[in-house]
């Protein structure tokens, strides 16, 4: 998932990630890259989903879609 990282900016990304970060249940997450970061925690990259909600997802959580 390191390529998300390093994904242009205003581009389409579709991924799954853990509902409220903890779960074992997958969520589908679609929407177009904003920024890339580094944290305390390691990378991630912030999200305009389609549904028009900006949020932010740790790289170390995501999974590839199938």
């Amino acid at each position: 998932m390191i390529d998300l990282y390093e994904k242009r900016n205003e581009r389409k990304v579709s991924f799954l990630y853990p509902v409220n970060g903890t779960k074992n249940i997958l969520r589908n997450v679609i929407g177009k890259k904003i920024a890339s970061f580094t944290g305390p925690n390691g990378r991630g990259i912030t999200v305009e989903e389609s549904n028009g909600n900006c949020r932010s997802f740790s790289l170390k959580k995501c999974v590839a879609s199938l």
